[in-house]
């Protein structure tokens, strides 16, 4: 089945999510420990509400134990929108509208879905 994105667009108000990326490790057995990649969003009226939580997912002991560390991954999230330290990451993003996906069923016929 072949699809394709409608990308007509149309904005209204914008929005902003934070997005943190995290990889939470099982270390129940100390032998055979795993873990799975987590991501998670919040969504936010604004740039600046979303720079004041994102600020607030920079919680990284390593980050935490020195000032200027802190600071440095601040500065960067607010300039850069991104920041990552270890195996975990916060960024912000402006939300696009979604796109519609239009496949085509085997009929050959066109559906929206």
């Amino acid at each position: 089945m072949d699809f394709h994105l409608d990308s007509t667009l149309h904005y209204t108000n914008s929005m902003y999510a934070v997005i943190r990326h995290t990889f939470d490790m099982d270390t129940k057995d100390k032998y055979a420990s795993v873990g799975e990649w987590k991501h998670h969003v919040w969504l936010f009226d604004t740039e600046e509400e979303a720079m004041t939580y994102a600020i607030t997912l920079l919680d990284n002991p390593i980050l935490l134990a020195n000032e200027h560390s802190l600071a440095y991954a601040i500065e960067t999230l607010q300039t850069g929108k991104y920041f990552q330290v270890g195996r975990e990451s916060v960024a912000i993003g402006k939300v696009k509208e979604k796109l519609k996906v239009i496949s085509e069923e085997e009929d050959g016929e066109e559906s929206i879905h």
